[in-house]
């Protein structure tokens, strides 16, 4: 199973017993925060500011400056306190679709939907429907009503 961002936001709570998205300065506070920056941006493959997007969510703003700094100041922190390292190793991440693939392949699955819905003739939708032993006798149906409509436009 793929670990999604609130949970490891919440099991970085629960180890630490630090509420990462309180509005606070604080070093403890700030060190664990940088420290799920880390995990969403180098292991979850999430971009800045869908990082800073999901801190919005949960109540604590950021802008995508921030999480970019959080991240770099992470290894620094990480040197000075060896709870932030014990807890990185806690999480194993797998390795197949990150999130910023899943966010393209949402974004082009809305896509088509809006283009099909923009372009697509309610009578596709027709022609979808139809059986697949019965494309042959369709096929020849429609062409000949096309031709039909060619005759009538040519007496006219």
């Amino acid at each position: 199973m793929r670990l999604k961002p609130i949970q490891i936001a919440d099991k970085i709570k629960e180890l630490s017993g630090i509420n990462i998205f309180e509005n606070t300065r604080k070093r403890p506070v700030v060190e664990m925060r940088s420290l799920l920056c880390y995990l969403l941006r180098e292991k979850l493959g999430m971009r800045w500011t869908n990082i800073a997007l999901f801190f919005k969510s949960q109540g604590k703003t950021l802008n995508h400056a921030t999480v970019i700094h959080a991240v770099k100041t992470y290894r620094i922190n990480r040197n000075h306190n060896n709870k932030l390292m014990e807890y990185e190793r806690m999480f194993k991440f797998k390795s197949d679709l990150n999130y910023d693939e899943i966010d393209k392949i949402h974004y082009l699955e809305n896509k088509v939907r809006n283009l099909e819905m923009k372009f697509i003739h309610p009578l596709l939708s027709i022609i979808k429907d139809i059986p697949e032993d019965r494309y042959d006798e369709t096929q020849k149906f429609i062409e000949r009503l096309k031709k039909g409509w060619e005759w009538k436009e040519k007496v006219l």
